[in-house]
C-alpha cells in the first residue's frame, strides 16, 4: 500500500484537513500521542465521516482491513473471527 506523512491541522499546511478537502486521501490511519493530536483527531474524524472515507487509529487494525480486501478480492469467503483473534494468527 502506497502510503505518504500528512500534516495533522495544528502542525501546518498543507495538512489532512486540506488533502481530505481536496480528495486526495483515500484512507486515514491516525495515531494520537499528545493533546494537540487528540483535539486534530476529532475533527479529522468530523472531515472523513463527511467525505465517507475509511478511517483506522491504528496500524495494527489497517492490516487487519487490508488483509480482509485482499482476501476478499481473491474470491475466498471471510471466516468471522473478532479482530483480535485476527490479529494474533502468525503472519
Amino acid at each position: 500500500v502506497e502510503a505518504e506523512f500528512i500534516y495533522k491541522i495544528s502542525e501546518g499546511r498543507p495538512n489532512v484537513e486540506d488533502r481530505l478537502k481536496n480528495g486526495d486521501i483515500a484512507l486515514v490511519i491516525n495515531t494520537s500521542d499528545t493533546k494537540s493530536s487528540v483535539d486534530d483527531g476529532k475533527k479529522i474524524r468530523q472531515n472523513v465521516l463527511r467525505f465517507k472515507i475509511p478511517y483506522f487509529t491504528t496500524i495494527r487494525a489497517a492490516l487487519a482491513a487490508a488483509k480482509s480486501l485482499s482476501t476478499v478480492q481473491t474470491g475466498k469467503a471471510l471466516e468471522v473471527k473478532s479482530l483480535q483473534e485476527y490479529l494474533s494468527e502468525k503472519q
